[in-house]
């Protein structure tokens, strides 16, 4: 161990030699714990391959007592907001020294959960349904001392826990006030969850706007009692569904961008044109809202900000456990040409 440790140092001081600068900034250069100027980077880079360098990061970490290492796991990895997120994540956490595991679904949670153990990663991020991933998986992760950012706080007492929570509530009610002040008062909501379903504000901040803004106490509501299911197949479906039951509107909402897709392929498939016949919203901002015909109007959570954020709050936790941030993404509506004023309004 000693003998390799004296080998890594001569050749991290020989790239340093090269260089022409300290062995301390060969070792920022590569661990990324400090910033080191672009052109200082470039000359350790090229010492680097000339020597044919590779610094042994595993043992490095082991002296540290960390791993460098964060994790995150996502239920529904093929969500395009989700991807956006990650990606964000990624690149702060690179930008920090971090390697990300990506891990995508939550049928063998224990599995993970002893797996993150296993490899000593320093953090986790937990973008899953609340009701799937309870207390006793993350105390489990907290007790071994590695740090947890989850996207809901409600149900988790722990005081270790951050969160830094996207606040869906905020949004519904930009876009039901974007459409008031475009005479909409027929508005119908196409949710992915039903009233049960305690850990999701969109629904319920829904009812409680349409109540306050037009004095509603009975909303067109058209659910699917299926959590999660936030797709362009339900959506499709639940606009067919809203189609059939003969109710008035002249606006939709939609629990995600997904879902408003698939909402206005079931529109347009039916002669129904948008936003002349009715107007449809959505919400997330993914990369395809802007290119859907008509490009779609939404609330953006700016899923770059919100990832760097992700990796921010988990990094200061590492660092230091008595630091633990809770905080709250303000979303901001994005208005394209999906709405409209009401026809005759």
């Amino acid at each position: 161990m000693e003998e390799n440790k004296r080998n890594e140092q001569s050749k991290r001081d020989d790239v340093a030699r090269l260089a022409g600068v300290s062995g301390a900034t060969v070792s920022y250069v590569f661990s990324r714990k400090r910033y080191v100027s672009p052109d200082l980077v470039k000359k350790v880079m090229a010492a680097a391959e000339t020597l044919n360098y590779h610094p042994d990061l595993v043992a490095a970490a082991m002296r540290r007592k960390s791993t460098d290492t964060i994790a995150v796991l996502t239920d529904d990895i093929a969500n395009p907001l989700q991807i956006e997120v990650i990606r964000a994540i990624q690149e702060a956490a690179m930008n920090g020294g971090y390697f990300t595991h990506i891990c995508g679904g939550v049928k063998h949670l224990d599995t993970y959960v002893d797996d993150f153990i296993s490899r000593k990663v320093d953090g986790v991020f937990l973008s899953v349904d609340p009701t799937i991933v309870n207390n006793v998986s993350i105390e489990k992760l907290l007790d071994r001392e590695i740090s947890v950012i989850i996207t809901s706080l409600r149900g988790f007492s722990d005081p270790r826990v951050c969160g830094l929570e996207l606040d869906f509530g905020a949004g519904v009610k930009l876009l039901i006030d974007h459409l008031s002040e475009l005479g909409h008062t027929d508005i119908a909501f196409l949710s992915c969850f039903d009233d049960a379903y305690e850990y999701d504000k969109r629904l319920k901040s829904f009812r409680t706007n349409m109540k306050e803004v037009f004095g509603q106490d009975n909303p067109i509501v058209i659910m699917s009692g299926k959590p999660y299911e936030s797709t362009i197949d339900r959506g499709y479906e639940l606009a067919v569904k809203l189609l059939e039951s003969g109710k008035k509107f002249t606006a939709v909402m939609c629990t995600n961008d997904m879902m408003a897709l698939g909402a206005m392929r079931a529109f347009q498939e039916r002669g129904i044109k948008i936003p002349h016949d009715v107007s449809v919203t959505g919400m997330d901002d993914i990369m395809f809202a802007r290119s859907a015909y008509p490009a779609l109007t939404t609330i953006s959570h700016r899923s770059v900000e919100y990832g760097h954020r992700i990796f921010g709050i988990l990094k200061q936790n590492i660092d230091n456990k008595s630091v633990v941030s809770r905080e709250r993404i303000i979303p901001q509506i994005v208005i394209r040409e999906s709405t409209a004023a009401v026809k005759n309004a």
